[in-house]
């Protein structure tokens, strides 16, 4: 175990999870350098494979290590059942992964208001990138429309439902027993939350996606994060997923600011984290020019700033936010 405890995803799918099933865990700490990491999975005897779970980082830094089949050659194929949560799975990151580790990355789907887990993705084949699987059992799932819970679900799964595809996205709702009550003291925010349909409580998830017909949820982005170009959504997960695919990209993070001219509500912006063998030789404009090519449209960023590094949070989880408030342009608009 590489995450902290006290988050709910490592206290559940590391901790808790190992002792249900009879396992044993190997605890760091403090997160240790991916030599070490490399080196202790392979002297550990595990005939049976390892679980590993982390957020995005904490599989990139295996993607990015060069010849770990060479270099440690029995760590190759004994990541078993690697877990993907806490965040958005890039699918250059996944791949790159699969191709370096021989290991297997399944994204789960859950939140702090549902203790965490609500679904997983296949655990014994490859699962599509950003389809979070099916819901735990005795837990049901929707689509409902984004600005207004009240018009009724677009989906539910049901054997006459056909409201299925990416046409049909809205928010991701979620009826169990493993949704929270309450926000304590927060009467106001609990009602914007937890809704009431056909005498179910279903929780709002604040996540945008749509369901395909075999009842799995492809998810986009957080509703929040949405960004409004002319009219048109804008995922920032799928720009990042995009920008990660040139050579010269480490990472990426994508937001949306208020367009200074005042004629498309938002513009799309992305920080980009070079690799250190491209600093200095390939441009802003250049890349752009790039994603012109590669995306539609309005899907590109209008602007792209290199980083020296793309902020993450104790888990790893990407902070778009951070980057957003403190651009230039936000705090022109609204720090006054």
């Amino acid at each position: 175990g590489v995450l902290p405890f006290f988050h709910s995803f490592a206290h559940t799918i590391v901790m808790n999870a190992t002792i249900a099933f009879g396992g044993w865990i190997m605890m760091f700490p403090t997160p240790p350098a991916t030599e070490d990491l490399l080196e202790h999975i392979e002297k550990l005897p595990a005939p049976e494979g390892l679980v590993y779970a982390g957020a995005e980082i904490l599989f990139k830094r295996l993607a990015d290590f060069p010849d770990i089949k060479g270099k440690y050659p029995g760590v190759m194929g004994k990541l078993k059942l690697c877990a993907s949560g806490a965040g958005p799975l890039h699918r250059p990151v996944r791949d790159a992964f699969v191709n370096n580790t021989g290991g297997n990355i399944v994204e789960g789907y859950g939140l702090t208001e549902t203790s965490p887990l609500i679904s997983a993705g296949n655990l014994f084949s490859e699962s599509p990138i950003g389809v979070i699987g099916l819901p735990v059992p005795g837990t049901e799932w929707g689509i409902w429309p984004s600005e207004n819970f009240d018009e009724g679900p677009i989906c539910l799964g049901n054997p006459d439902d056909t409201n299925f595809g990416e046409e049909h996205t809205g928010e991701i709702c979620v009826h169990g027993p493993q949704i929270m009550y309450e926000y304590l003291n927060q009467p106001e925010e609990t009602n914007d939350t937890i809704k009431t349909y056909k005498g179910k409580l279903w929780l709002l998830t604040g996540d945008i996606g749509f369901m395909n017909e075999d009842g799995t949820i492809e998810i986009r982005d957080r509703k929040k994060q949405l960004i409004k170009v002319a009219g048109h959504s804008v995922f920032p997960k799928e720009v990042e997923s995009m920008l990660m695919k040139h050579e010269a990209v480490s990472e990426a993070a994508v937001s949306g600011l208020p367009d200074p001219k005042g004629k498309v509500g938002e513009i799309t912006k992305a920080w980009v984290e070079l690799k250190p063998e491209y600093i200095g030789k390939i441009t802003e404009g250049e890349l752009i020019t790039w994603m012109q090519e590669n995306l539609t449209k309005w899907k590109c960023p209008a602007m792209i700033e290199f980083i020296s590094e793309v902020p993450k949070n104790i888990l790893g989880k990407v902070q778009r936010r951070i980057l957003q408030i403190n651009d230039p342009i936000w705090k022109e608009k609204y720090d006054q």
